[in-house]
């Protein structure tokens, strides 16, 4: 994503391929992201069950993913590995169709989520080597699975107004096999294993020990932290609380699609915004718009309200996005990259997100909507956090 930004990002035969592994994932994401909570509370979950399904997969993304990630590093590849785990998530979702009770709902989640969570972040460690070596947009190829997103949670939110949930599954689980298809088309990388004393670097330490003993880098979790951190409310709780106020699922699905389309315009458009301002000054700005977002969630159920608010996830998710794939992709080395994808995606997207989640039903059930301003509240923090972060970077040098 930090070379040749003046050509298409579509001239090039593999931009499609890559664009279709994207399209897959986030066929998955737009059916269940807007909608998997509500088919939980119609199966019989209650908020608290619902909040620890979703919001423990995520804390096992720290569990698994790095280690995965530190091994793809070793062999040089990551195509062959997302297969495999494309594969198994896949054959663990169909767990789903044969159980009923919760303690069987977290088992099947569990497996499930460590074979998706492990491959997220490998996917996205593909998509950026091959923009950079290639010379594509990594923001334009992206934006081609939030398209995707927006399509599918409108569509989909119609469909079940009509039709219902009884084929829900169905939809899930097709979208996977699709995912894994995508990836079998890419283009097989050209494998360059690390030799160990390399592949440990000259201070001798591992992929994770060097990045997690970096000051800059770990300010750069905890301040991404924070910011994805305050989504995780309206991850489990944002369709659940919406249809308490009387909108349907068509609405719904129209409020999740209208946060997309801003992230849409942000990956395609924001790109040369984020390489030429410092990362840490563009997260404060980021942070400030989210705290408003959630300040005005808990106010208010006007649909023209939150018609405006949800254009904020542009910034809060797209830009704050996109700043972490710069910030990986030139501030990282190469060969720590598929790692710092992986702690990226384990840690500010996994652990701090997963906590979150997790407590979200228990807060919805003593402070409901009002939960939104303890959000508001994570973004506010990145304020006061962010002259000490740059004090840092300032006194260390970056990842060599």
């Amino acid at each position: 994503m930090t070379q040749k930004e003046n050509i298409s990002s579509f001239r090039k035969p593999v931009a499609y391929k890559v664009a279709g592994v994207y399209s897959g994932f986030f066929l998955y994401v737009g059916i269940v992201l807007p909608f998997w909570a509500l088919w939980l509370a119609k199966v019989g979950m209650s908020p608290g069950e619902i909040g620890f399904l979703l919001g423990f997969p995520s804390l096992l993304k720290v569990l698994s993913s790095p280690f995965i990630a530190q091994l793809c590093d070793k062999w040089g590849t990551v195509r062959r590995p997302m297969m495999v785990l494309q594969a198994l998530a896949s054959f663990f979702f169909v767990g789903y169709f044969f159980i009923s009770s919760f303690s069987h709902f977290v088992l099947v989640t569990l497996l499930f989520s460590v074979a998706l969570s492990a491959m997220s972040p490998l996917m996205e460690s593909y998509a950026v080597r091959t923009c950079d070596k290639y010379g594509l947009q990594y923001g334009r190829v992206r934006s081609v699975g939030s398209i995707v997103f927006v399509l599918v949670s409108v569509l989909f939110g119609k469909y079940l107004d009509h039709f219902g949930y009884d084929n829900f599954l169905y939809f899930c689980l097709g979208s996977l096999v699709i995912t894994f298809f995508a990836v079998f088309f890419l283009p097989r990388e050209e494998r360059k294993p690390a030799p160990l004393h390399t592949e440990q670097g000259a201070e001798g330490l591992s992929p994770l020990k060097f990045l997690l003993t970096s000051r800059p880098f770990i300010m750069f979790l905890v301040v991404l932290s924070l910011i994805q951190m305050s989504h995780g409310f309206v991850y489990v709780m944002g369709s659940i609380h919406w249809a308490t106020q009387g909108l349907d699922n068509g609405a719904i699905g129209v409020l999740w699609a209208i946060g997309v389309v801003a992230e849409v315009l942000v990956f395609i458009f924001g790109g040369r915004l984020v390489s030429r301002v410092r990362p840490m000054y563009l997260l404060a700005i980021i942070a400030a718009f989210g705290a408003v977002r959630w300040i005005v969630l808990a106010q208010t159920s006007s649909l023209p309200l939150l018609v405006i608010v949800q254009t904020f996830h542009g910034l809060t998710y797209g830009a704050s996005h996109l700043v972490a794939m710069y910030y990986l992709s030139t501030r990282v080395p190469d060969k720590y990259f598929t790692t710092a994808q992986s702690l990226y995606s384990s840690v500010p997207m996994g652990m701090a997100l997963g906590l979150v989640m997790l407590l979200s039903g228990p807060l919805y059930d003593v402070f409901g909507g009002q939960t939104y301003y303890f959000m508001a509240g994570l973004c506010l923090l990145v304020l006061f956090m962010v002259r000490s972060v740059r004090r840092v970077e300032n006194e260390s040098s970056p990842p060599k």
